[in-house]
């Protein structure tokens, strides 16, 4: 349930009056999870197993003439500790306490700090809308369109699915355009980054001066359908990184990275929905061309779901196979990887589920990596799954 709160400002010179809301909501997931990691097990409490804890702002002015102002502010959370929440890391590894980082769709290990997620401030109107801030990108929607489980257990997200031309759900420094819808249905999203290139023997990556931040430059182009039982998304996306310098810890020295350079995303999925069956289909292609030619890597992923709904019973199914190309030296390497996602939800109200889920990824492709762990006795099988709850407000 949304908390809004209503101001009404007096424009004193013309006596009329403008008319501003607040409005505060959010979701709550947590439960208990058993992880295997190519060979290295744990189990236990852990956060996001449906979606991501998130508390949102949102302020909507009504200008007049069909006009509005918006922003949102979005800051996602750690229910399950404290340490995330104060920006320390979550989880360590080893004396040398190696932080493991957030990769191929984990949970954990990530500091969550005030205002972390999506910044939008917009102006929209009959024109569309116009919008500054860190957006999320086209690659997120076409991903979560494809298959009905979000960016949590049983998407795939970040392994199997998702871009990594672009891999941030987000760029910072961004503008948008939404076209008003036409013909039908249709309408135009395209979000761009001007890139921001380090030069000379300047070491600060991010500074008050914008022409002295390392960003990569990133150009995306979709065009959406959403009209009755049919959503469908075609989504472009370039990033050029070529350019972007990175800091070597300690001595300041500046450089381009060799990992450094262009990449493509291109994606297309759609879902349709027959009463209480929707059946979901997406193809992805990702080419990226780091700095100095090497390691050419060229993926393509296919997916198929189907969710079903029957009461308060919500059950779905997914599969995805990624196929990819790693040119390291001719001749090229073709592997694969393959994913099976599966779900349940018991409604207890509108906001409120019981859920369970369930995921294993045939990882001959060793797309999801999460240090500081590496496969046990040549393990290639990574399997997640968990029951919990999750609270909507």
């Amino acid at each position: 349930m949304k908390k809004t709160l209503i101001a009404i400002a007096a424009l004193a010179a013309t006596g009329a009056f403008a008319q501003s809301t607040v409005t505060i909501d959010g979701i709550v997931d947590a439960g208990y999870v058993s992880y295997n990691y190519k060979g290295v097990g744990v189990t236990g409490i852990d956060r996001n197993l449906t979606s991501t804890s998130q508390l949102n702002f949102r302020v909507s002015s009504d200008l007049g003439g069909g006009m509005k102002a918006t922003w949102r502010s979005e800051t996602d959370f750690a229910v399950t500790g404290n340490g995330l929440n104060t920006g320390a890391a979550g989880n360590v590894g080893g004396a040398a306490t190696v932080a493991i980082a957030n990769g191929a769709g984990t949970t954990n290990g990530v500091a969550s700090t005030f205002m972390n997620g999506e910044q939008i401030l917009a102006l929209t109107g009959g024109f569309g809308k116009v919008a500054f801030g860190a957006i999320n990108n086209n690659a997120l929607t076409t991903h979560s369109t494809s298959q009905p489980f979000g960016t949590a257990i049983g998407s795939g997200f970040r392994t199997t699915s998702g871009s990594f031309a672009s891999p941030d759900v987000r760029a910072d420094n961004s503008f948008q355009y939404m076209s008003p819808t036409f013909g039908g249905g249709f309408g135009l999203n395209t979000i761009v980054r001007k890139q921001q290139a380090i030069t000379g023997t300047n070491s600060a990556l991010s500074n008050t001066a914008l022409g002295s931040q390392a960003q990569a430059g990133v150009v995306e182009l979709a065009l959406t359908y959403n009209a009755g039982p049919l959503n469908a998304i075609f989504t472009r996306i370039s990033q050029d990184a070529s350019n972007i310098a990175a800091v070597t810890s300690g001595t300041g020295a500046v450089a381009i990275p060799a990992t450094a350079g262009k990449g493509q995303f291109t994606g297309l999925a759609a879902n349709y929905n027959m009463g209480a069956a929707t059946v979901f289909g997406g193809y992805q292609l990702n080419k990226a061309a780091p700095f100095g030619g090497a390691n050419v890597l060229d993926r393509q992923t296919v997916t198929v779901a189907v969710q079903y709904v029957a009461g308060v019973h919500t059950m779905a199914g997914s599969y995805q196979r990624a196929s990819t190309n790693l040119a390291i030296a001719a001749p090229a390497t073709t592997t694969g990887s393959s994913l099976i996602g599966l779900g349940y939800e018991y409604a207890l109200s509108k906001t409120t589920a019981l859920t369970a889920r369930y995921e294993r990824i045939g990882d001959g492709a060793n797309l999801a990596t999460i240090a500081p762990f590496t496969a046990v006795n040549g393990a290639v099988d990574r399997t997640r799954m968990g029951v919990g709850l999750r609270v909507g407000f």
